[in-house]
């Protein structure tokens, strides 16, 4: 993923920069061989041999500044850049630097002749691996060689032959840390990101929780100019279930390969590591699902066909198990999940089988009320207040209405009905919203609490005496909130009784 270099105007030269330039002029001046690859293995027609004749033809003129600039503007763009170099160790000092933005940061550099800019940088930076690259790009696209620039020189080779130096080098500034054999020592890891450097003969294993948002390929083959630097490289990832159904079952994606498209991003630098090891699940995945098999399968767990084992290890709200339990009973559906959640799952599924999903929880009515009642869109939100409409309906037609009822009988009737309704965790989170209003009230409350088995955690906020009192009301909350029709009224009843509350409890 290389940026567009933007190069800045000239500025004023500090004495070290200076320094360094022109002492590498001198080396330059001296040996224009410096510039040249060595040759790895035998090349065709080699145009590195032209190019130095015509150095050594300029290197005469090493000591005329005048002569050498005027030979900088003309001819072959490398051996510009080689006389615009030696003409400041002729010229003895350096007026002005201009600065170029690279990935590593500013680079500065002297602006002598006609010359690329890369060319001018790639060659006054010799000694650097990274920057010298860049005067020799053009030449490895045109000729069709490959150039690795290594700490000590520049090698060059017809064909993808990566030299035992730049991989040792390359290897070691990895971002990742691996040992000798290439891995990054976690074997038993189900998911693996490989990476085999043909030439080198080197195979990179990183598992998935060693993988960052790095592109290794793009990191290993950033001092090869070529043109496809990363055609050494043949990418591939390796992901295993935990197979707690049947593994003939789960073998449908045990082969499936990365797709071309998707190695094709990567090896151009467009995604990293981590995007590539989850794009190639998403497309594994994908493919399982089109298979045709009716598999359960949630991450790294392949259940086979079996959906009971699957059902127990979903995570979610009793009313989305039921209604995705009650789907699987009734029909092969196939479910292949990045999570466990039963909520995602049931978005998954939710455009095909929305209406049998909610039928398992709520009648048509209940479903009507529950679309213009609900403000969250998602699926398990519609599904859940669906089921809440539905069993509101019916306990409260199980249930005897009042026409008037006091303080102490209002605030029992709602928690007891909150309780059938919504369950013990909503009925909590009701009575924490509910304002105290003297010891009477504040003892009912913890009679509930104490009745929902929640004392232990809830009652640091109690007296002493509203624990007493609201510990002897608890059995009459618990008789309320276990009763039905003509026992629920008796139980309100009694426990308004009990409480000391002088009220009346008038049924419609």
């Amino acid at each position: 993923m290389a940026r567009p270099r933007r190069f800045r105007g000239a500025k004023a030269t500090p004495k070290k920069l200076e320094k360094e330039l022109l002492e590498r002029s001198r080396e330059l001046a001296k040996n224009p061989s410096i510039l040249m690859p060595t040759c790895i293995d035998k090349c065709r027609k080699c145009d590195f041999d032209k190019i130095l004749k015509k150095m050594e033809k300029i290197q005469t003129y090493s000591d005329n500044a005048e002569r050498l600039q005027a030979l900088a503007m003309r001819g072959d763009q490398l051996v510009r850049a080689y006389a615009a170099t030696i003409s400041l160790a002729a010229a003895g000092k350096i007026p002005f630097l201009a600065t170029a933005k690279v990935p590593s940061g500013d680079i500065s550099y002297a602006v002598r002749g006609k010359v690329d800019k890369e060319k001018l940088i790639g060659v006054q930076h010799f000694d650097d691996p990274d920057l010298r690259l860049l005067a020799y790009w053009d030449i490895a696209r045109k000729r069709d060689i490959h150039l690795y620039s290594t700490e000590e020189r520049l090698l060059c080779s017809s064909d993808p032959k990566v030299p035992p130096a730049y991989v040792e080098e390359m290897m070691a500034d990895a971002p990742y840390r691996l040992d000798k054999s290439g891995s990054c020592g976690h074997e038993d890891t189900r998911t693996k990101l490989i990476l085999e450097w043909v030439s080198a003969k080197v195979t990179i294993t990183v598992c998935s929780e060693c993988l960052k948002e790095e592109n290794l390929v793009q990191n290993l083959a950033r001092r090869i100019a070529a043109r496809d630097p990363t055609d050494d490289f043949n990418i591939n990832v390796e992901h295993d279930f935990d197979y707690l159904g049947g593994e003939d079952d789960c073998a449908v994606g045990q082969d499936y390969k990365i797709s071309s498209s998707l190695a094709s991003q990567y090896l151009s630098g467009d995604i990293d590591d981590l995007t590539l090891v989850e794009r190639y699940l998403e497309e594994k995945l994908a493919a399982i699902r089109n298979s045709g098999r009716t598999l359960y399968i949630v991450g790294d767990q392949c259940f086979g066909t079996d959906k009971e084992t699957f059902l127990e290890r979903i995570r979610g709200s009793e009313v989305e198990k039921e209604a995705l339990s009650n789907l699987l009973k009734e029909k092969d559906v196939p479910i292949i999940s990045e999570s466990d959640l039963a909520g995602r799952i049931i978005a998954y599924l939710w455009s095909e089988h929305s209406k049998k999903l909610l039928s398992y929880v709520a009648d048509d009515e209940d479903i009507y009320v529950a679309r213009k009642s609900v403000k969250d869109d998602s699926p398990s939100a519609l599904l859940k207040e669906a089921h809440r409409v539905h069993m509101n309906r019916e306990i409260e037609l199980s249930l005897p209405s009042y026409a008037s009822l006091g303080e102490v009988g209002e605030l029992a009737n709602s928690i007891a009905r909150t309780f059938k309704i919504e369950g013990k965790e909503a009925t909590l989170r009701a009575i924490e919203k509910v304002r105290s209003r003297g010891h009477r009230m504040r003892a009912v409350i913890y009679a509930f609490i104490s009745a929902l088995e929640a004392a232990d955690s809830k009652g640091w906020q109690f007296t002493s005496e509203e624990k007493d009192f609201g510990g002897y009301l608890a059995q009459f909350a618990s008789r309320l909130i276990e009763s039905e029709g003509e026992e629920y009224h008796d139980a309100l009843k009694v426990l308004v009784d009990a409480s000391g509350a002088v009220e009346e409890v008038v049924r419609d």
